[in-house]
Order: structure tokens, then C-alpha cells, then sequence
């Protein structure tokens, strides 16, 4: 770690001296921070004062940039926040000499405090020059308004990040007013440039490059939002492209309709199943240098642009059965909608890879393989899902290479590790237990496959009406503790073999009755699930072994042949 960056503790007036300029990459995320996130900054900066002690505030991580210029890497929101914060004192102390309030001594205040915090006066051209720049959305309005303190015009019409920005101003505002009510202006001078600006503590770390800020978040926990893949890999772009105007334009534009499909936050495991689709497998944290190692010049750049828009609709489809992009492909949203169910993502690697190179009857086999693989091995086997991970990734990089070309050998290749054996998946069926109150649909979903296996029936979990019925009520009576004891009842209730499919009046009319009076009811049911339940009693015994049989059932269902 020493070999690549160079790290010292230095208090904010430290920091933000010596004639500094800091920068944001113009393509770095907005300003973010929330009032929860100002009132964190408000307490420490209290703390610190009240305690007289220094405080901590977390590592800034910058690029060296030059003749004293440093790219913010990660720190920006903490810097920009401070920055606001001192604004709020300088408007303190302007509402002191606009209220004639020892009004020389305060309007010299406002000038030493700008200069030592917020702006350098060149020594050549008098000119003011700021020594904190944001990014590309957030500096003109930083420079414009804050800095000059004016009030924007329409507040409605200003971007989300910078009506932040100006209620964070207004924040600090209110705080400092309320605190330092009928005040001279010396103390709320003394609390900034004494006590916050002295005892609020960074570790400043310089680095050379992206690659190396990237080894730097690997290791620390800075506080505030992290700088993300997403970031990196953004700013990684633009600044390949910054010299040329057009190719700038056209890298923004699709840029933003990428980030617009798949939404910020979810980028990076798309960016992740992306490149799992057609390379070996790559983590979370190496995300940032397997993309960059992949672009080498500007053609590569942008072939990745047009790979990512043109994947980034199907990711988002693979996510989501009401996707418009099903609307004429009514047995490929069946299985999207039982992966969603499922709730596996890994199946997208291999679903990536095949929906480019298969065609459509292939794919859907495959969207069934996966589907039936995944209610197997996670839903009913609780299996570990790295190794699920694994296999796909190795799959989908085959089919990729064009040497898998067939749902079938995609089964083939990952049947041993994947496909829980009829014998063990019977076993662990047999014992299941899913609960209604957090898995509902599941229950539902497992109950109409099993009813349509023994019926002959096509129903679906979604859009049939039937309710599921606990057979062992979920509020038994204490007539049934003569059946079940109060251990066997916790252990019972959302058991598999404990449920049956009634419609929603018999539902109501069984109730929380003995089994004996509900009986009828289900010996009368339209659902072969439940009417084939002729036992005399409902017991521990007689529900395992319904369990059992249902098991056997379900393994004909959920069952592939190749």
C-alpha cells in the first residue's frame, strides 16, 4: 500500500490551505447528501466543540493533479458539505452587518474567512479564484449562486442534486441562527475557524492513478457514499473521450440511456452478469479493472458502450415477467416469472450469453433448465449459491464461444453440480417447510403444481383464485392440542404436507374447525390436492406422510429429461 499512495493526517484548515484547488471529476456522481447526512456532519462538528477534541471524519482519497491541483477521487460530499457549512457562517455574520451589528469587525471577518476557506485572490490579477470545484451538473450552480450568495430564482426548476445542494445551505443556515442567536459574531467565527476547522481530522491519501484509488477502497471505509464501480468506470469513459466534443456527447448520451434502463444503483451487477456472460468469472471488487483491462482504445470503448445499451434492456426484462418485452412471449415470462419467484439472479450470466446466440425454441428449454434447476437446488435445497454461480459462468462462456449451442448440453454440463438427484430432492421436499406469511406465492406456486400434475390442469399461481388452506390451523384451537401438542404445532403449521387448495368461501366456512368438521369440505373440493385427504384424523404421523407422497408427486413435476 505504501508504494502507491502517500497518506497524512491533516485537521479541514490544514486541508483546505496553502493555497489548494481540489476538483471533482466532471463525471463524478452528483452531490447526494440528505439532511440525516447534515446532521451527522452538525453533531460531530458540536461534539468537537463542546468536548473540545478532534474528531475523525473519515479518509479523503485525491489524485495528484499538478501544480497544486488534486482530483477529489472520493471525498467530494463531505468537502462540498463543509464548504456549505461555512457559507452558513459568512451569511451569519452578513445578517450581523446588515444589522449594523459591529459591522466593520464582522464585514473583516467575512473576508478572512472566504479567503482561508473558500476562495484564493491571485496575487497578479486580484482575481478570486475558488478552491473547491464540483462536477459537471453541480459547479455552476455552486459557483453562481452559493458562492455569490444568491438566492435561485425558481427553486422548483433546479435538478434534484442541486435543490441539495441549497437546502443544505439552508440547513446550516437555521442551525447557526438557532446557536448563535443575538451573537457579536465572534463566537460563531471562533466555533468555525477554532474548533471545527482545527479539530475535524482527515487522512488525506494521494494516489497516481484510478487503478490505484480502487486498490485504496478495497482496503478502507471512508465515511459518506463510497465512491462505487459505477463512478469509476464513468469517469473512466468520459475523461477517454474528453478531448473531442462529439465523442464526449455521444459517450453522455449513452451513458445516460444505460443508466436510465437498469437505474444507478442496480449498474454494477448488471455490469457484473454483463461480463460474467462472456469472460471468467469476476467479483464485485475487481469489476473496475477487468472493465478498464478490456479497453484499450476508443473503437474497444465504444464496441463496450454498444454491448451494454444493447444488454441492458434484456437484463432488465430477465428481472421482471411485465416487461413489455415479453408481451408476445407468453412461455418465456412463465419462467422469468418462477425465477423472479425463486428470487436467482445467477441464472443471468447463461441467459445473457444464450439469448445471443440461441434461438427462441432453444431459449426457452433453457429459461425452463434454469427454472427447474433453481426450484431444485434453491428454493427446495437451500444449496450453496456460489457454486451456482460458478457453473453458469462456465456455461454461459461456452455457449459465448460457440461450444454450447443446445439447452440440452448447457444440462449436461452442469447436471452433476446443479441438478439435485430425484432421491435427495424427494428426501428434502419430504421435511420441507415454507412459511405463508413470508412465501405466500411460493406456496401457492408449489400447491398448483402439484394440482395440476394430479388433475391434468394448467393453473396458474398467479392468476387462479384459490386460497391456501392450513390444515393444522396457524391459530389452533386448544381442542387441537389433543392432535398436536404446542412443540408440535410450531413444528407443523407451515409444513408442505400441511396445506391444501380450497376456494376462498370454504376457506372462510373451514376456519380454525377439528379436522373432523373440516373434513368435508375438502372431500368436496374442486382441487384433487385436497379432496383426496380421506384420513379419519389429522395427526403429526398422517402429515409426513401426506409430506411424503406429495414429495414423490413434486419430483415428476419439477423433473427435467434430456
Amino acid at each position: 500500500m505504501n508504494n502507491l499512495l502517500d497518506t497524512k493526517t491533516l485537521s479541514f484548515n490544514e486541508f483546505i490551505g496553502n493555497g489548494k484547488i481540489y476538483k471533482v471529476p466532471l463525471f463524478q456522481r452528483d452531490y447526494s447528501w440528505e439532511e440525516e447526512n447534515w446532521e451527522d456532519l452538525w453533531n460531530d462538528m458540536n461534539f468537537a466543540w463542546k468536548n473540545k477534541s478532534t474528531h475523525y471524519m473519515g479518509a479523503i482519497v485525491l489524485q495528484d493533479n499538478g501544480d497544486k491541483e488534486f482530483l477529489i477521487i472520493d471525498g467530494q460530499q463531505r468537502l462540498a458539505t463543509l464548504s456549505i457549512f461555512v457559507l452558513a457562517v459568512i451569511k451569519n455574520l452578513q445578517n450581523l452587518v446588515d444589522q449594523k451589528i459591529d459591522s466593520k469587525t464582522n464585514k473583516e471577518r467575512i473576508e478572512v474567512i472566504y479567503r482561508d476557506f473558500l476562495g484564493n485572490k491571485d496575487a497578479v490579477s486580484l482575481k478570486e479564484s475558488s478552491k473547491l470545484f464540483l462536477n459537471e451538473n453541480n459547479d455552476k450552480f455552486y459557483q453562481h449562486y452559493l458562492l455569490q450568495s444568491r438566492e435561485p430564482n425558481v427553486y422548483r426548476k433546479l435538478s434534484d442534486s442541486q435543490k441539495l445542494l441549497w437546502d443544505c445551505f439552508k440547513y446550516f443556515e437555521k442551525k447557526l441562527e438557532k446557536n448563535f442567536k443575538n451573537k457579536n459574531g465572534k463566537e460563531v467565527t471562533n466555533f468555525l475557524t477554532k474548533y471545527v476547522s482545527e479539530n475535524l481530522m482527515f487522512i488525506q491519501i494521494v494516489v497516481k492513478n484510478e487503478i490505484d484509488a480502487y486498490t485504496v477502497f478495497e482496503t478502507l471505509n471512508s465515511r459518506g457514499v463510497e465512491l462505487t464501480t459505477t463512478d469509476l468506470l464513468k469517469n473512466f469513459l468520459f475523461s477517454f473521450v474528453a478531448s473531442s466534443d462529439v465523442d464526449l456527447d455521444r459517450v453522455k448520451e449513452q451513458w445516460k440511456s444505460i443508466i436510465d434502463i437498469v437505474k444507478l444503483k442496480e449498474f454494477p451487477d448488471f455490469l457484473r452478469y454483463f461480463l460474467n456472460s462472456k469472460y471468467q468469472l469476476v467479483s464485485k471488487r475487481e469489476l473496475f479493472k477487468k472493465t478498464k483491462r478490456l479497453i484499450k482504445n476508443r473503437e474497444e470503448m465504444f464496441n463496450l458502450l454498444d454491448d451494454l445499451e444493447k444488454s441492458a434492456e434484456l437484463y432488465v426484462a430477465f428481472g421482471n415477467p411485465n416487461d413489455d418485452f415479453w408481451n408476445d412471449k407468453k412461455i418465456e415470462r412463465k419462467y422469468i416469472s418462477e425465477l423472479k419467484l425463486f428470487n436467482v439472479k445467477l441464472s443471468k450470466s447463461v441467459l445473457l450469453s444464450a439469448y445471443e446466440k440461441f434461438n427462441q425454441q432453444e431459449f426457452r428449454k433453457l429459461l425452463r433448465v434454469c427454472s427447474i434447476v433453481s426450484f431444485r437446488y434453491n428454493k427446495i435445497g437451500g444449496l450453496n449459491p456460489k457454486v451456482m454461480e460458478v457453473e453458469y459462468n462456465k456455461a454461459a462462456i461456452k455457449i459465448f464461444n460457440n461450444k454450447i449451442r443446445t439447452a440440452k448440453n448447457i444440462f449436461k454440463n452442469i447436471k452433476n453440480a446443479l441438478y439435485v438427484p430425484d432421491e435427495n430432492f424427494k428426501n428434502t421436499f419430504s421435511t420441507k417447510t415454507v412459511s405463508t406469511s413470508a412465501n405466500k406465492k411460493l406456496v401457492r406456486y408449489i400447491l398448483l403444481g402439484i394440482e395440476n400434475k394430479l388433475s391434468g390442469t394448467d393453473l396458474n399461481y398467479e392468476e387462479n383464485s384459490s386460497t391456501i388452506e392450513h390444515i393444522l390451523p396457524e391459530n389452533p384451537s386448544l381442542e387441537w392440542e389433543e392432535y398436536f401438542n404446542q412443540e408440535d404445532q410450531e413444528k407443523y403449521i407451515y409444513r408442505l404436507g400441511n396445506y391444501a387448495l380450497l376456494k376462498d368461501f370454504d376457506n372462510k366456512k373451514a376456519d380454525n374447525d377439528l379436522f373432523k368438521h373440516k373434513k368435508k369440505i375438502y372431500l368436496n373440493s374442486e382441487y384433487k390436492i385436497s379432496n383426496e385427504i380421506k384420513n379419519e384424523e389429522w395427526t403429526p404421523d398422517v402429515l409426513q406422510n401426506r409430506q411424503k407422497k406429495l414429495a414423490k408427486i413434486a419430483c415428476s413435476v419439477w423433473r427435467l429429461d434430456f
